[in-house]
Parts: structure tokens; C-alpha cells; sequence
């Protein structure tokens, strides 16, 4: 098993990353494989199940499973926290257990994963 430890900054609020996370963004924003076509049918499709951030603390918590094939490949934990100073905002980090032969990718794809987060939670809050 690996661990697999990735961190942003977020230009938003905490309530507004886990409204982000609480609805189908949270699936939709995981990187798609750029190695093959997007519409895989019966064959080794990556997801992620990210169970409905819940409070913990001054912050949330929430669950998340990435499978592949049917198969889990890594899980773990997001957390978003109130960001510390004057910046506003929030941090959103990842820890996740992955699968040896998966690591690489699974890094590189929660990387991309938080950045997406980051992204669309910025424009929803900006927005608002």
C-alpha cells in the first residue's frame, strides 16, 4: 500500500468546498485516464464515491473510495479546514491508501482531483 498525502490552499470558504463536495461534483471533477477513450464500457473504469462532507470540528470530513474495474484501488479520507492568517479561504488535503502498481497515477489523479475542487469551489464562491 501506498500513502498518498496532497494539500491545497483555497480561495473559499469551508461551507462553500463542502456544498462543492456534497453534490455530483464531487465524482464528476476526478480526472478522466488520458490513455484511452473516455467511454469505457465492461472495462477498467476509474471512480471515486466520495461520501457527503460531515462536520468535524471547526471544519469537514469526508470519506473517499477510488475504484477501478470494480476493484478498490485506494481510500481515504478529504479534509477542509479554515485556512490560518488573514488569507480567508480554506486548506483541502487528501490522504489516501492506495494500491502499490496504482501510486503513481493515484498521486498524480487526487493532485489534479484537489485542483479541480479548488477551481470549481473559487468560481461558485466568487459567484455567490
Amino acid at each position: 500500500m501506498n500513502s498518498i498525502e496532497v494539500a491545497r490552499f483555497v480561495r473559499a470558504e469551508p461551507s462553500s468546498v463542502a456544498l462543492v463536495l456534497a453534490g455530483p461534483a464531487a465524482r464528476e471533477l476526478w480526472p478522466r485516464r488520458s490513455d484511452r477513450a473516455v467511454a469505457v464500457i465492461g472495462g477498467e473504469a476509474t471512480t471515486v464515491t466520495v461520501d457527503p462532507p460531515r462536520r468535524a470540528g471547526v471544519g469537514f470530513v469526508a470519506r473517499i473510495v477510488v475504484t477501478e474495474a470494480d476493484a478498490v484501488v485506494g481510500t481515504g479520507r478529504l479534509t477542509i479546514r479554515p485556512a490560518h492568517g488573514d488569507e480567508g479561504g480554506c486548506d483541502l488535503a487528501m490522504s489516501l491508501s492506495g494500491v502499490d502498481d496504482h501510486g503513481r497515477r493515484l498521486r498524480r489523479d487526487v493532485a489534479r482531483y484537489l485542483d479541480n475542487v479548488a477551481r470549481v469551489s473559487r468560481e461558485r464562491s466568487s459567484a455567490a
